[in-house]
This record gives structure tokens, sequence and C-alpha cells, in this order.
């Protein structure tokens, strides 16, 4: 474990499809602060290892455990929409579900804080539309907009620039490098030009995980995609 203080402890998971082991004995300590990117080649497990952590699916052995005082708030943003879009559900009310409801809630302050990140992902003008009226790169700005807009302390990126366009990946990596220095940040990807993010830990996931280096890391021959910022 690299970062502060112990959040989350994975010990001797396993996972299986069935009869299939799709992820073998990881062991992973993540602390306060961490930002780890999560590197394997398609199949390898890493979506599936996330979805463990954020408690999505249960191990087949082994345990996963919360470690700190207070379980941190979770942010999540997917590879692929796991929603109807033909639901109708507008942009703003979708990213307003990333906000913390609770009894005798500001829904001025809470409108405020929608709009304002709405602003940040280019899509102010879009607030009203529906889900199913967005392009593919609208819909995954609405994604990291309902997963940022409560302050996560907890948050998951799995390939979050896939589908946008330069001036909207300039925009999340800028979102993420101002994140407080506490949040944890797990970042699984394919894409990892420099410049974009910051990882101060690195894992490969192929049915197992081992420690990846994180000087050159955006040379590692899993990586693809350079030339975007």
């Amino acid at each position: 474990m690299s970062g502060g203080a112990p959040v989350l402890r994975a010990s001797g998971v396993d996972f299986r499809f069935g009869g299939d082991l799709a992820l073998a004995g990881v062991d992973l300590e993540i602390g306060a602060g961490e930002r780890l990117a999560i590197l394997g080649p398609n199949g390898g497990g890493k979506t599936t290892l996330v979805r463990l952590m954020l408690g999505l699916l249960a191990p087949s052995r082994g345990e996963i455990r919360w470690t700190a005082a207070r379980r941190p708030r979770l942010g999540y943003v997917p590879q692929f929409p796991a929603f109807d879009r033909a639901f109708p559900l507008r942009v703003a009310e979708m990213v307003g579900l990333g906000l913390l409801r609770a009894a005798g809630r500001d829904r001025r302050a809470e409108r405020a804080r929608v709009d304002a990140m709405l602003e940040r992902l280019d899509l102010a003008a879009l607030r009203g539309a529906y889900l199913s009226e967005l392009s593919g790169g609208e819909t995954k700005r609405a994604l990291i907009a309902r997963a940022l807009v409560g302050d996560p302390g907890f948050l998951v990126l799995d390939e979050p620039a896939a589908s946008l366009d330069e001036v909207s990946r300039r925009s999340l990596w800028a979102l993420v490098g101002a994140l407080p220095a506490e949040t944890v940040v797990l970042l699984v990807t394919h894409d990892l030009a420099p410049g974009t993010f910051a990882a101060t830990r690195a894992v490969l996931v192929d049915g197992r995980l081992e420690a990846l280096p994180v000087e050159g890391l955006h040379q590692h021959p899993i990586l693809c995609g350079h030339g975007h910022g």
C-alpha cells in the first residue's frame, strides 16, 4: 500500500463466473489519497475487481472490507451505462442522483451544485434533455457529473475518457486533478497519456494482480492512444 491511512483491504479474493475463475488470490490494500491505475487486457478482470470493491459483486472466496473509521462516500463511472436509456429521466435529474439524499436537505443548494457540475462538463444546455437524446460522449459526461457532484471520497473511473472528445478529456482530467488530496481515485484504463492521470501506484490485472512501476507507465505495452491529453 502507498498513500495515507488504510481505507479498503482485499484479502485472498477469488471470483468465479460460473465455473470459470476470473480472479485468483487478490491481495490489495488502498490508502487515503491513493491514485491507483488499474491496467490489464480485455477480459483480465479489471472491471470485476472494481465492482467487487464497490460491493456490486461478492467474492467467491476471501474478503473485501472497509478499514476506515467511516466508510467514504462512493462515486462510480462505469465503462458502459447500466440504465435503460429509454427511461424518461432528464440529464439534471440523473446527475442529481449523485447527491446524498437526506431529510431536510436544501433543494436550492442541491440544484446549484448540479448546475455547477453541468457547466464544468459542458452539459448546461442539455440539463432538460432526456437520456435517450444524448450521444455516447454526452452520456459519459453525464455519468462523470453524477459521480463527482456529491464530492466522493472513493472514486472509481472505468475507462472514463472513452467516447469523449479532446476538450471533454481535458475537462475530465482537470476535475480529477482538482479533487481533495485525501480522495481515493481508481482508474481502469487502456489509455494513460502523459499529463492526464497522475498515478501514485499501478497494478496489472490479468486473472491475478501484479504491481507495476509507475515511472514510464504511459509507455506500458498494454496502453494505447497516447496521442490524447
